[in-house]
């Protein structure tokens, strides 16, 4: 890539690759506390610096209000921050920085900017309340959380926006009502809303100059290669929680038990993991993790103890689950557990008159800057440790950044406050402190910021029919770039084979193969979840997840990429190649029968024979296609083998 900043008349400044423009920004900011916004396109520039990697473009405008326009260019693009000021010196208070507002520049700029067909990735601001991904036409008031990628389907080719700060703002990137053909890169206020779970005003920052997070601008022949390389650009920010004990595999009590959670059934989901999976090839180097979820905690202390000495004794790990930032307690004076003469009332978050924030999935988040809510995290955290468990859930993390107003003075966004969380996490459940390998597994929690948790799950919960097959594989169609980069894992959630509590039928075989199959793809957390008490269970999980050459797959943790976007619902085939080495997951999720069709040359895959590792059928791709017909919701998993 050859990227350089050009400063335009009207207070336009322009990117261009290779001397094509490939778009035209400018930048806007309002100071809250006298309500004045200055607009680069009608304040005056009265200065402009050139540094070795850009500019620094210097706006005032009558009422003294100073933006600053940092333009770089860096090896992995180009990257454009705002700064607010005042000429008197005085502080600046704000919640709205946009520091870049962009569009097509004439004809010049790709016909992506005009072309009606182009889409915009909404990407959710996390994964509560069954939010996906959209792929969507340009149109006012389309949002999408901390990045975007406008691209064609057709060609492929794209622009990604994506924000590169996530300690103080939340960042969003949309369509203003003014005109669907610009894309606002937005800080504070403009991100914030219901997709954040937000119903305080975003907080305000006020100091001598306040700056916006950095957003990364790159343009690129393949959209899906421009998520590959802002993962890079991130990970090479801040590393991964790393994990060397390979990809997880075992059970997870909350499907499959639910409220009838007790001792034993948990003890016998852990035999039958042992006894019958094990042996075909359910396990990582000789371990499966068996993973109590919400409700252990109406299991007594010493049956608790009691279960993980049988667990560790018979090799498999044992797991436990916290929801650190949400209350779901109806009563908030209710004492809080190991915090005697204290009570939850004292650690929630609140609102400017004094309230407690209003419930988000039926709980209030806490003030995670409160030291009450340290200290008892902090008892937890040494609970768990104590124990010996070896892998905690953690869920409903996007309760932390909430806004509102928090104990600390010095946390001003919600953002800033689920930092303090995060670190909190990270120092009471890190392996150096431990002194053992800890799996810290993030639930319900917001894609970014990243680098907490070995894992993060890629959708809110999904269960075993045909519709959360089809809602699995949108988060992987749009997220799957983020395994390996932004987290260890990607955890396509506990996988249900046969019934979980809620569904209102058993799963059909080809669903529950469809199911497994779209977790093998993610990369992956392999978390089995079901009530091996009910008829004909224990038999289908055996075929299923007793299948060896498909855990072998899944065993090396790897994410298949997408071979196209899918709008706002699922990709049908997935490629995993390397080298000679082809694999491909093939996905209907309708009841009627289908025929997926993939195009070798758009997937990236060798002629030959493939065969499907499900049913040992074999099809040769000829012609450039691959075809495989479908009678209802199934999934093959095909490699090529010559």
């Amino acid at each position: 890539m050859n990227y350089r900043w050009q400063v335009e008349t009207g207070g336009y400044f322009v990117l261009y690759e290779n001397e094509q423009p490939i778009l035209m920004g400018s930048a806007r900011a309002e100071d809250c506390a006298r309500e004045e916004i200055i607009d680069t396109r009608k304040a005056q520039l009265v200065g402009q610096e050139q540094t070795e990697n850009g500019w620094i473009l210097t706006y005032e405008n009558e009422a003294g209000l100073v933006l600053r326009e940092y333009l770089e260019v860096t090896s992995a693009g180009a990257t454009a921050r705002c700064g607010l000021s005042r000429k008197d010196s005085l502080p600046v208070t704000t919640r709205n920085l946009i520091p870049l507002s962009a569009q097509a520049k004439g004809d010049e700029t790709p016909y992506l900017w005009r072309d009606l067909e182009a889409r915009m990735l909404q990407v959710p601001y996390d994964n509560d309340m069954w939010m996906r991904y959209e792929a969507v036409a340009l149109r006012a008031g389309r949002k999408s959380s901390d990045l975007t990628v406008l691209f064609r389907e057709d060609t492929r080719e794209g622009i990604l926006l994506g924000a590169l700060d996530f300690d103080l703002w939340k960042n969003a990137v949309a369509c203003p009502g003014m005109d669907a053909r610009i894309l606002e890169c937005r800080c504070g206020q403009g991100a914030s809303d219901e997709g954040t779970h937000d119903f305080e005003p975003h907080g305000v920052v006020t100091d001598k100059e306040v700056f916006s997070a950095r957003f990364l601008i790159q343009h690129g022949l393949d959209w899906r290669e421009l998520l590959e390389k802002y993962g890079d650009v991130l990970q090479a920010q801040r590393p991964i929680r790393a994990w060397t004990q390979g990809v997880p595999f075992g059970f997870n009590s909350y499907a499959g038990l639910a409220a009838t959670l007790n001792a034993e059934n948990f003890r016998e989901s852990g035999r039958f993991v042992r006894e019958e999976l094990v042996k075909r090839g359910f396990e990582n180097q000789g371990v499966t993790y068996i993973n109590l979820d919400g409700g252990w905690q109406r299991i007594p202390e010493e049956e608790m103890l009691a279960i993980r000495d049988d667990l560790h004794a018979a090799g498999q790990g044992a797991g436990i689950y916290d929801a650190p930032f949400a209350c779901f307690y109806p009563d908030l004076n209710t004492e809080i557990p190991l915090m005697p003469g204290h009570t939850f009332a004292e650690i929630v978050l609140r609102d400017r008159k004094g309230n407690p924030l209003p419930r988000v999935d039926r709980s209030v988040p806490y003030d995670v800057t409160h030291p009450l809510w340290r200290e008892w995290t902090e008892k937890k955290a040494r609970r768990f440790i104590g124990w010996g468990y070896d892998y905690l859930k953690i869920d409903f993390l996007s309760h932390g950044g909430m806004e509102g107003v928090h104990w600390d003075p010095r946390i001003r966004t919600g953002r800033e406050a689920l930092a303090v969380g995060y670190q909190a996490l990270e120092e009471l459940y890190s392996e150096e402190r431990m002194g053992r390998p800890f799996f810290l597994s993030l639930s319900i929690a917001p894609l970014l910021p990243f680098g907490t948790g070995n894992a993060r799950r890629i959708s809110c919960d999904a269960f075993g029919l045909s519709e959360d097959v089809e809602y699995v594989l949108n988060a992987q169609t749009y997220s799957w770039w983020t395994h390996g980069r932004l987290y260890q894992f990607n955890d396509p959630d506990h996988i249900v084979l046969q019934r979980s509590f809620c569904m209102l039928r058993d799963a059909t075989e080809g669903e529950a193969r469809a199911r497994y199959t779209s977790a093998v793809i993610a990369g992956s957390v392999m978390l089995l979840s079901e009530d091996y008490a009910r008829p004909g269970t224990r038999e289908r999980t055996i075929r299923i997840a007793g299948n060896s050459e498909v855990n072998r797959i899944a065993r090396a943790g790897r994410a298949f990429r997408p071979i196209d976007a899918a709008g706002s619902s699922a990709c049908s085939c997935f490629v995993d190649r390397q080298g000679e080495e082809c694999m491909a997951a093939l996905f209907a999720w309708r009841e009627k029968p289908e025929t997926v069709q993939v195009s070798l040359a758009e997937a990236d895959l060798l002629p030959g024979v493939y065969e499907d590792l499900w049913t040992g059928r074999r099809v040769y791709a000829k012609e450039g296609q691959l075809s495989w017909d479908f009678e209802g919701t199934d999934a093959a998993l095909l490699r090529r083998i010559e």
